[in-house]
């Protein structure tokens, strides 16, 4: 814990200045993005470097893949919701048959997935874990877990759309 203390004190100046440049267009986020960078220095605080010359490369990086997860998610996660005007844009609901017909089908194709697909795609798609860490946990490598929740994505997406 005292060198996680050590860490912070002497790098979070140059570490949150870096997370700014780097995610200038978002500035709403970058204090949440050195609270989570120091979140995985604190799991991983044994593989800190020794050599104080590389121990700030070894920070940016995982700030900079700490940055690159949580712009990943902000794709795959849905829009919020804009307020009354965006409800009056849309049409009308579809017909309740159909959405029970997809739905359906969407179940169907769901639980013919292969257990490994079905896994890499609840980690990454419904968990919202970033690609590495899905990976991590599945013990594959990282683009084994893409193409597993690639290839299931686009099973339950023609099951959907083919209903």
């Amino acid at each position: 814990m005292e060198k996680l203390r050590q860490i912070f004190e002497e790098r979070s100046g140059v570490l949150l200045r870096y997370l700014r440049r780097i995610n200038a267009y978002r500035p709403q986020i970058v204090e949440d993005l050195l609270q989570e960078t120091m979140l995985k220095v604190w799991r991983h605080i044994g593989d800190v470097p020794v050599d104080e010359d590389h121990i700030q490369s070894w920070l940016f990086t995982i700030a900079r893949h700490v940055s690159a997860d949580e712009a990943r998610k902000r794709v795959r996660r849905p829009q919020e919701f804009q307020g009354e005007r965006e409800l009056q844009n849309h049409s009308s609901p579809a017909d309740p048959m159909d959405v029970v017909v997809a739905r359906e089908s969407l179940l169907d194709a769901f639980r013919k997935l292969s257990p490994e697909r079905r896994r890499a795609f609840e980690e990454i798609y419904l968990q919202s874990r970033s690609a590495v860490d899905a990976a991590e946990l599945l013990c594959v490598p990282i683009g084994t877990a893409k193409s597993r929740a690639f290839h299931a994505m686009n099973s339950l997406r023609s099951a959907v759309l083919s209903a």
